[in-house]
């Protein structure tokens, strides 16, 4: 399937299995805005990777657990490419900042475990 003309936004883009959704879209022809939170370094990696597989984007930076910093992030992927064709919700904080067991989980880590993925989605969406 290739997805010229085609325009996505993947969080938390700069390693991982978001760096791997956003190479794959690219080397199918999709421009894909670049999101990430705390590096920036391994975001422009990402960037030079769609670059290499013949297509183009953009680096932006936001907190998904901030609405308008997400609003923030959206309004610069329809700033850039006018439209978005594909959203991928993959951000989430670090680890250890929210992933603890049923017993030790704090009020505060159980909010950016949610906030963070399914409160993230709903307000991109």
């Amino acid at each position: 399937m290739r997805l010229n003309g085609k325009h996505a936004l993947i969080t938390g883009a700069s390693r991982g299995i978001g760096r791997g959704i956003a190479l794959k879209l690219a080397s199918e022809g999709a421009k894909v805005a670049i999101h990430y939170y705390r590096n920036r370094a391994a975001a422009d990696e990402t960037l030079e990777g769609v670059r290499a597989r013949g297509s183009d984007g953009f680096v932006l930076q936001a907190d998904v657990l901030q609405a308008d910093q997400m609003q923030g992030a959206l309004n610069a992927v329809k700033q850039s490419f006018g439209s978005l064709d594909i959203f991928v919700s993959n951000a989430r904080p670090e680890v250890p900042e929210f992933f603890y067991g049923p017993m030790d989980i704090t009020p505060t880590q159980w909010d950016a475990a949610f906030t963070s993925q399914g409160k993230a989605f709903l307000l991109a969406v």
